[in-house]
């Protein structure tokens, strides 16, 4: 089993990764948004939230997780 990080400073990730993000446990997502919809098992109904968001939500999401 994988044990999900806290999110606390998830906007930073890209300053201390050269600017770019490596995501999940094992760096595949290059993106927030790429983590989120490569999440399955516990989180699938998390990505399928996250599919039902409409453009403007989505955004609103992400630049909140940009600012953790």
């Amino acid at each position: 089993e994988s044990r999900t990080p806290a999110l606390w400073g998830l906007g930073l990730s890209t300053e201390a990764q050269g600017g770019n993000y490596f995501l999940m446990h094992d760096g595949r997502a290059n993106s927030i948004e790429e983590a989120i919809l490569l999440h399955g098992g516990e989180a699938e109904n998390s990505r399928i939230n996250y599919g039902n968001l409409n453009p403007g939500e989505k955004e609103a999401l992400l630049l909140f997780l940009e600012s953790l």
